[in-house]
């Protein structure tokens, strides 16, 4: 266990090996904090990290192998304006 004080600004240096890496930190009661390192994920992004996700890419993976790419002729699509 380590002891470090906190500066008057509320600042608090952690060990070395936390440095470049993002934190969680988490009041678990007065005075108990717990501090994780982790990835962040912007909310916008949260649902790709989902099982339902998950299941409609490995679904549409397994289309893609059925169904190569084909060369389209944007002549046809500029057509339909």
């Amino acid at each position: 266990m380590e002891i470090r004080k906190v500066s008057s600004k509320s600042q608090l240096t952690l060990p070395k090996e936390f440095a470049g890496k993002l934190v969680s930190i988490e009041s678990l009661s007065e005075g108990i904090l717990q501090i994780k390192t982790g990835e962040f994920i912007p909310h916008s992004e949260k649902i790709f990290h989902t099982e339902e996700y998950r299941k409609r890419l490995k679904k549409f993976d397994q289309w893609m192998d059925k169904h190569h790419p084909e060369e389209s002729n944007i002549e046809e699509f500029q057509g339909n304006r």
